[in-house]
């Protein structure tokens, strides 16, 4: 094998069907083999029906048979090469951990590939490490040297949508096919938009962009209206105000054992504030999942803004085996 590291790239491109992208077979003579796993791992989760989930640690040993140290050691190289990003997690009690999912290029030409020989320290893909978020995947000293371009505003705005819980293809799809700074105004609404109730989640954001009858200038006036209504009335005549729940209920955090969650719940009590039968929702739908996805789905469907799936009826007979348990009253 080359001792070279070789080229790197600025992400994968998505393709219609699941295949193997291109890139992956053009990088192949540099690859390590767990390099090569993690990224088919990652390129099977993103192109899957329904897919589109982060892939945590423990998913990636699943998904490639190998252990830690190895999925640790082709996760450096394919973030490193470009290939994989990294976001931050905030779980219970403040813990933050890692998820990693596909990068995706936006842009026309794919550009040429450059080899890079500097590598990425221990820290930046050690998971316990919890003081930053680095996505610095061309090295730093590629970093300093790179000049801000339309496509790196491409990659910034889809890291952006990600960060507010779009998904992967569809934060992709948005910046290749909307104008950039039609995206950047509805993300600067969508704060107060989320305040204001206007919106309950990134969908929102979704349909103003893509919908060209939205004026961007008539919602912010729009947005300040709403913020103007929802001022205190003079001193004399001020509403008594009514405080969101500063903890969430027993039978919530009941259910958030349940399901395996040992994060921290900030994030989980402010959609409770917003929305209590969609919190209730996504965890009696999570519940119904396989226990070690449990937790990622739950917070990867809260996220989403979406309402939960139908949760399957329970079979009346499952404490009854034998073909005479249909007939039996429970």
């Amino acid at each position: 094998m080359n001792d070279d590291f070789g080229p790197t790239i600025d992400g994968i491109v998505i393709p219609e069907t699941v295949i193997l992208p291109p890139e992956v077979l053009r990088l192949m003579p540099w690859m390590t083999l767990a390099e090569l796993k993690v990224t088919i791992a990652a390129v099977a989760r993103l192109m899957q029906v329904g897919g589109a989930e982060p892939i945590t640690l423990s998913e990636f040993e699943q998904l490639t048979g190998m252990d830690r140290k190895s999925v640790l050691a082709g996760i450096e190289r394919a973030m490193t090469r470009g290939i994989l990003a990294r976001f931050e997690v905030t779980g219970y009690q403040g813990h933050v951990a890692h998820v990693y999912e596909m990068r995706v290029f936006i842009g026309g030409n794919f550009p040429p590939m450059t080899p890079l020989k500097d590598k990425l320290s221990q820290d930046d893909v050690n998971d316990s490490d919890s003081s930053k978020t680095s996505l610095n995947l061309t090295g730093e000293s590629a970093k300093k040297s790179q000049s801000v371009s339309e496509s790196q505003r491409k990659s910034d705005l889809v890291y952006r949508l990600r960060k507010i819980g779009i998904f992967p293809k569809t934060a992709a799809q948005l910046v290749a096919k909307n104008d950039l700074d039609r995206i950047e105004r509805f993300l600067a609404l969508y704060p107060i938009a989320l305040r204001t109730k206007r919106a309950d989640g990134p969908g929102w954001l979704v349909t103003a962009v893509i919908n060209l009858d939205w004026d961007p200038d008539l919602e912010q006036a729009d947005l300040e209206a709403r913020l103007i209504g929802m001022q205190p009335q003079a001193e004399e005549n001020q509403p008594i105000a009514v405080e969101a729940p500063r903890v969430l209920p027993a039978a919530v955090l009941k259910a958030l054992r349940d399901i395996g969650w040992n994060g921290s719940t900030a994030e989980i009590l402010e959609s409770y504030a917003q929305n209590k039968r969609r919190v209730m929702g996504w965890l009696k739908w999570a519940a119904t999942q396989p226990q070690e996805y449990q937790a990622a789905r739950f917070f990867n469907g809260l996220r989403s803004g979406l309402p939960a799936p139908a949760t399957p009826r329970r079979d009346p007979g499952r404490y009854v085996k034998g073909p005479l348990g249909k007939f039996i009253q429970h």
